[in-house]
């Protein structure tokens, strides 16, 4: 029976060639978007699944309750506290990536991505697999010892054994001589723990106490937040009463600072962090949700063309299907022969649909802002999902029809055929406005998206958006000064000031400050450091008071300047004059600027000046002179820091970088709605096709009794223009429910405007007249003779 079910299939759909096609191409672009979408959703909720222990894994995290403020940062200290007050504790570590990492070599230096200091601990909490070492267990209780990813020993090593073996380690241009202990397989990239090598934690301590304004003493530090914490529990410890044990270590150390500790276990760390600071890389949850809901919709447009399509050439089978009920064949036959085409169908669209697949995620990983790679791990897990999607798509789209054909009485078929051509199909209708709803949704939401895009780019944001750019010149370069004065000397500079951060920047150093009307109450502020003429050459203005000045020797270690948010904050009157908590006068107030995205609300900031972290050199140029700025700024480079790669940026693109996300999310919903009018102007034109087909006859009356083709192409148009009317009335409510709930996210945001749904309405029309056209003109051209002789 499956034999002669899948002959018939094959038979059909040759004969069928229209329905087919248009088939394919739609359910090959739903499945191959979804596709995408599902490899993109599958990784991110398997982050982290590569390590055994991870329902016993978690890690700590630092709360300020008076300012709500939650970090992923630890002290140092807290790590052996843990291990020696807490004996639900089976392992902890803390790790920290170093910076200006590099392994010296002869021909050039190696920089390392991601170097960790951390301790031997590690091994016993993450699933580090050892491809070969020295001993079993220790690897890194030496100071001076080394482990290296198979990927970093191959590149440095190539095929010899790497184990033993003495590497040149540079750390701030400071020559160390490290041992290899061990060299374990590249960490999978779906982890939150990231290494490229792991060192021991010493060598994190000491570039933080030459960096840090702790004085030296960041490993006893209860204050410097500059670690992030693991802990492996044991299995009968509940997190709950661990927490509850915090409370006593944060009285014994830390006293009245309102901080509090908690725990966040290893399955929760990259998707629920998104309100948690210093956290590393990090997904998001409602990013996971918005991309499956699209592959939803996506695959029940392609779901609902199915049906659509499928009832209009059904009605064409009648006759067959009445004839097989006569000679003997029962529902059930009837019923699996249709549902053998309908998933016949499909399975030739997946290999089709996984190519599409291939051939667009380099594209898919621009807009997913990161890289999509089917990971080795997760194999079984895509093509389980993938053929799981593709076969209930095929059972799903057929069954609608193939249970009714299957539960018809042979002369019903016989009844039925005469009216089947006019008869009004509701379903249809309802399917086809489903299907304009879903498309009205996703253009008016894209609109909508384009609109807060654009008003981000557009916006004031307290600063110069335009001629402006960065040197980015590293941690203590050593020339800084000689750069500065070379760069204030050229004739199509204007102004030039060092900074530790760029502006706009993604992230800021922050503390809490004590209100100036309520000391128990704190306030988190913002710290901003900057050196001479930064504030005047980005543009931030002065409100009261006045900007730093190199002819005061006190400005650069005794004075700030605050913005209007961070007064208001700490409820400072009459500031300018002030000492603020007794060590810095208040000798100016500019005006509120977004240091960052205004998804968050300005922040308060101090302004401070600094000698020791000045990383950034602003540039404010002439219109119109970057092109030829550019070559001599790097000339002068070279000439001071020939080793080192020039590299700068420019206020407008650091700018769009910001908003990035909003972009790729307008670009996410266009193409969900461009796949979307795709699949549904495929079905809309077969409909069309077949409908105009059965009405030949009814054509040919209408034209024989005076209606002119102009009449009986407006019959064609007119339902379908209702059915858009229809689909953006009920798109609307929904469209704007969604689309405030997502705007709430921005302090500044625009309104939802009238215009946004009567463009919608405009476009869907547009597509479905132009869609239908075609069809019901040729329709209305037949000849009405021709029509008559139609059977």
């Amino acid at each position: 029976m499956l034999t002669y079910n899948l002959k018939t299939a094959i038979k059909f759909l040759r004969k069928n060639k229209a329905f087919a096609t248009i088939n394919l191409i739609g359910l090959s672009i739903a499945l191959a978007v979804s596709f995408i979408i599902i490899l993109y959703v599958v990784n991110e909720l398997t982050y982290d699944s590569c390590h055994s222990n991870r329902k016993n894994i978690s890690r700590i995290i630092t709360h300020y309750a008076n300012v709500d403020y939650t970090t992923a940062g630890t002290p140092y200290i807290l790590s052996a506290t843990l291990k020696e007050d807490f004996p639900q504790v089976k392992s902890v570590t803390n790790t920290r990536q170093i910076r200006e990492f590099r392994i010296k070599s002869t021909d050039q230096d190696i920089h390392v991505a991601n170097p960790v200091g951390t301790s031997s601990e590690i091994f016993n909490i993450f699933s580090i697999h050892i491809t070969s070492s020295v001993g079993n267990a220790g690897f890194l209780d030496d100071d001076y010892s080394i482990c290296l990813s198979q990927s970093l020993a191959n590149k440095i090593f190539g095929d010899e054994d790497a184990i033993g073996k003495d590497l040149t380690i540079i750390i701030d241009n400071e020559e160390i001589i490290l041992r290899i202990t061990a060299v374990y397989k590249d960490i999978p990239e779906n982890s939150s723990l990231k290494a490229e090598c792991l060192v021991n934690g010493t060598w994190a301590v000491k570039q933080l106490n030459r960096s840090s304004y702790n004085e030296g003493n960041s490993d006893i530090n209860w204050t410097d937040n500059y670690w992030t914490t693991w802990v492996m529990l044991d299995e009968n410890a509940h997190s709950d009463h661990i927490e509850a044990q915090f409370r006593n270590l944060e009285n014994k150390y830390l006293g009245k600072n309102n901080i509090l500790y908690s725990l966040q276990n290893l399955s929760e760390v990259y998707l629920k962090s998104e309100n948690i600071e210093n956290t590393g890389q990090k997904g998001n949850m409602k990013n996971v949700k918005l991309f499956s809901t699209i592959a939803i919709l996506l695959v029940l447009v392609a779901a609902i063309n199915y049906i659509i399509l499928s009832t209009a050439v059904y009605i064409g089978r009648i006759n067959e299907i009445a004839i097989r009920k006569t000679n003997g064949a029962r529902g059930s036959n009837i019923l699996h022969q249709l549902l053998t085409e309908s998933i016949l169908l499909v399975l030739l669209v997946l290999p089709i649909a996984f190519f599409l697949m291939m051939q667009g995620l380099p594209y898919a990983s621009v807009l997913f802002q990161k890289q999509l790679h089917i990971i080795p791990e997760n194999i079984t897990l895509y093509i389980l999902v993938y053929l799981s999607l593709t076969l209930l798509i095929g059972g799903i789209s057929g069954v609608y029809t193939s249970l009714w054909f299957s539960r018809q009485k042979v002369m019903d078929f016989f009844n039925r055929q005469a009216s089947t051509g006019q008869r009004k199909n509701y379903l249809r209708s309802t399917l086809i406005i489903l299907q304009l709803v879903i498309f009205c949704s996703f253009v008016s939401s894209m609109l909508i998206v384009r609109a807060q895009h654009q008003y981000a780019l557009n916006m004031s944001p307290g600063f110069h958006k335009h001629n402006v750019l960065f040197i980015d010149i590293g941690d203590e370069f050593v020339e800084y000064n000689a750069l500065l004065q070379e760069i204030r000397s050229n004739p199509n500079v204007l102004m030039a000031g060092g900074t530790y951060e760029t502006l706009p920047t993604r992230a800021t150093a922050s503390a809490e400050f004590p209100s100036a009307e309520n000391p128990e109450v704190m306030v988190m502020v913002s710290i901003f450091d900057v050196d001479y003429h930064f504030l005047e050459t980005v543009g931030i203005k002065l409100v009261e008071g006045r900007y730093f000045s190199e002819n005061l020797a006190g400005d650069s270690t005794s004075r700030c300047i605050f913005n209007e948010a961070a007064i208001k904050k700490l409820g400072i009157k009459d500031p300018v004059g002030k000492v603020f908590l007794d060590t810095w006068e208040i000798i100016g107030v500019v005006n509120d600027f977004y240091s960052g995205s205004i998804l968050n609300e300005v922040q308060p900031t101090i302004i401070v000046m600094t000698n020791s972290f000045i990383e950034q050199i602003a540039i404010q140029y002439l219109p119109g002179t970057l092109s030829s700025l550019l070559p001599s700024l790097q000339d002068k480079w070279n000439e001071l820091a020939p080793d080192v790669p020039f590299r700068y940026s420019l206020v407008e693109d650091l700018v769009h970088k910001l908003y990035l996300k909003e972009k790729n999310l307008t670009l996410v919903v266009s193409l969900s709605a461009l796949f979307t009018l795709i699949i549904a102007m495929f079905g809309l034109f077969g409909l069309t096709l077949f409908t105009a087909q059965r009405r030949t006859k009814e054509i040919g009356i209408r034209k024989v009794l005076g209606s002119s083709a102009s009449q009986i192409i407006f019959s064609f148009i007119k339902t379908n223009l209702l059915y858009v009317l229809i689909a953006v009335a009920l798109s609307t409510p929904i469209t704007i429910l969604v689309m405030l709930e997502w705007l709430n996210n921005y302090a500044e945001r625009i309104e939802i405007g009238w215009w946004i749904f009567a463009l919608t309405f405009a476009i869907a029309a547009l597509v479905v007249v132009i869609t239908v056209l075609a069809h019901s003109y040729r329709a209305a051209r037949v000849n009405p003779v021709e029509a008559l002789r139609y059977e």
